[in-house]
């Protein structure tokens, strides 16, 4: 059965080829830039001198003075003087507020310095270690013999074993025969089982020697020890006639103490004579008034003449 051309699709043998045996014919269109963008395009030399047409005017460009800075490194710059605007008593009044000598802290000169320019002075001070340390310390091969034997225990350290009744530890001590007393009862008398009953040495407590004694029978010795009392305390004992005139006048009272009484109104004490004392007197000038009879006196115009 044929097909007809007509179901074929064919591809176009214009543009890109989907097989590999063919090849792509190269296609052409029409450019879509700008004149401006075109001109940009370096081609040749020559080329480029037809393009002249693109230059700047001449108020296109920037004329440096001649008076300032050059940028050009042909041209020297000519030197530029202006009016200065620093203030005129700059320094004096830099002066006034400058510290004075006071002003700086001087370090001291004893103990660490921190200018590393000065010296520390070496740094003296009293030992803090004890004697046990001091002991310790090698000083010559003769001081050292004066310490001979103090690190070495006493003879009380030593636990002694008694030659008589235990058995010895030391191989080169021999071992003394031990006796005991038998256990067996041989009297059976009253007296016998009566002391077997009583109590041993051990069971008496006794008393100490040394501080106070329960028993009435034996006195208690003295003891010693430092007094608690102060000096307040102290100073109120006799001890004798000239030790007592250090102590006069320290419990008697002060002189504000004394409430004196003045010399000018009545005395207190019989030994002192009260001064004669004046007053404004307090009775009536006429005697008729002291009797009640004040203004029964008649006048001048009573008289009949």
């Amino acid at each position: 059965m044929s097909v007809p051309l007509s179901a074929l699709n064919t591809r176009s043998m214009f543009g890109d080829q989907t097989l590999s045996k063919r090849a792509s014919a190269p296609n052409y269109g029409f450019g879509s830039s700008t004149r401006a963008q075109q001109g940009k395009v370096f081609i040749s030399q020559e080329h480029s001198k037809t393009e002249s047409g693109e230059s700047p005017g001449p108020a296109a460009y920037s004329h440096r003075a001649s008076v300032g800075p050059q940028i050009d490194g042909a041209k020297a710059s000519s030197p530029t003087w202006m009016f200065g605007t620093a203030e005129r008593l700059k320094y004096e009044k830099r002066a006034a507020s400058s510290p004075g000598p006071g002003a700086y802290g001087m370090g001291s000169s004893f103990g660490a310095q921190i200018s590393s320019a000065a010296r520390s002075e070496p740094i003296a001070g009293f030992g803090s270690a004890g004697r046990e340390h001091v002991r310790k310390v090698y000083v010559s091969e003769e001081h050292n013999k004066a310490l001979h034997g103090i690190d070495s225990p006493g003879p009380l350290a030593y636990s002694l074993k008694t030659t008589i009744t235990n058995k010895q530890d030391s191989s080169r001590i021999r071992n003394p025969p031990c006796w005991v007393f038998g256990s067996t009862q041989r009297f059976k008398y009253e007296h016998v089982k009566r002391a077997a009953s009583s109590p041993g040495p051990g069971a008496y407590h006794l008393q100490q020697s040394v501080g106070p004694q329960v028993a009435s029978t034996k006195s208690s010795s003295p003891m010693a020890g430092f007094g608690t009392s102060d000096r307040a305390v102290q100073n109120k004992l006799y001890l004798s006639p000239d030790h007592e005139k250090m102590h006069y006048g320290k419990q008697s009272p002060g002189p504000a103490t004394y409430a004196l009484n003045g010399s000018v109104a009545k005395q207190t004490l019989s030994k002192n004579s009260s001064m004669p004392s004046w007053g404004f007197g307090t009775s009536a000038r006429w005697s008729s008034d002291k009797k009640g009879m004040k203004g029964s006196t008649p006048g001048p115009g009573a008289y009949s003449v």
